[in-house]
């Protein structure tokens, strides 16, 4: 998987396709959120809860391809697709929830339905977002994330004794966590200025900062995808990555992660 992150990106960024900067990287982030959103959909439904999963996906669709549509330049303009798509979503499950035979579940269904859009697809938006603003900041983000998974997976395999939130993952410690936020610190201060420099320049205090804050994002969002799974009796989203999972086990660390950083790209360009 990391030949391929490699691959499309030296694509992306040499242009040896024709296509303009971040588009490649773009396709496949909306692929991987449409797929999340699926997931998700199929995860809740298979567990009994109430959920409009068709129209979920859909409007994941939708939302994602909405990216492609314009330039990245101006915040608000960028932000309109995510408050439109979800009120366009809001409003319809709202009025079905009326009818006399959705009273016990209309309300459930709202709420599965919301959630599945904002934690799959408006996460890759923003991801989107970031390609067409700054591709080589996609690359840091998965560095940083990933990297902090396997400093965690490492450091809590040879070190942990203390467990971290068992209820929800018995196999996380307080040692694997706090070497995810090493390993994670690390690669946000020492690829700052190999990979999002000089567009984007980070201080080391800053860089510090970028680094906590992802980390934070990257074990909050492995943490409640595992509640996720844990409440549909599922020990993976699915089963369409041998030996690793579903394209939510996949991204699961990254969700949050682009939200958190979206506005730290804006802020410093």
């Amino acid at each position: 998987m990391l030949a391929v992150v490699g691959l499309v990106y030296w694509l992306d960024l040499s242009g040896s396709l024709g296509l303009v900067r971040g588009t490649l990287s773009a396709v496949v982030l909306g692929l991987l959120g449409i797929g999340a959103a699926w997931e998700y959909g199929w995860l809740l439904r298979r567990a009994g809860f109430a959920v409009a999963r068709k129209t979920l996906v859909a409007w994941s669709a939708l939302l994602l391809a909405s990216a492609f549509l314009f330039g990245w330049s101006a915040i608000d303009r960028e932000l309109y697709p995510l408050v439109a798509g979800t009120m366009a979503l809001a409003f319809p499950l709202a009025v079905r929830s009326l009818r006399q035979q959705d009273m016990k579940t209309g309300l459930e269904l709202q709420g599965a339905t919301l959630l599945g859009l904002v934690f799959c697809a408006w996460p890759m938006y923003l991801a989107i977002g970031t390609c067409f603003r700054h591709l080589p900041s996609v690359l840091y983000v998965v560095l940083v994330c990933k990297g902090g998974d396997i400093g965690g997976y490492c450091v809590g395999r040879l070190f942990g004794r203390h467990k971290l939130i068992p209820h929800i993952s018995p196999g996380k410690t307080v040692e694997g966590a706090l070497g995810s936020l090493a390993a994670s610190v690390a690669i946000a201060v020492f690829t700052r200025g190999a990979l999002i420099e000089p567009e984007v320049v980070l201080p080391l205090w800053a860089a510090l900062l970028a680094g906590v804050a992802l980390n934070f994002t990257t074990q909050a969002g492995d943490l409640i995808e595992s509640l996720l799974k844990r409440r549909c009796n599922a020990k993976d989203s699915s089963n369409l990555l041998p030996a690793h999972g579903g394209i939510l086990d996949l991204v699961d660390s990254l969700l949050f992660s682009f939200c958190a950083w979206f506005p730290v790209l804006v802020w410093w360009t």
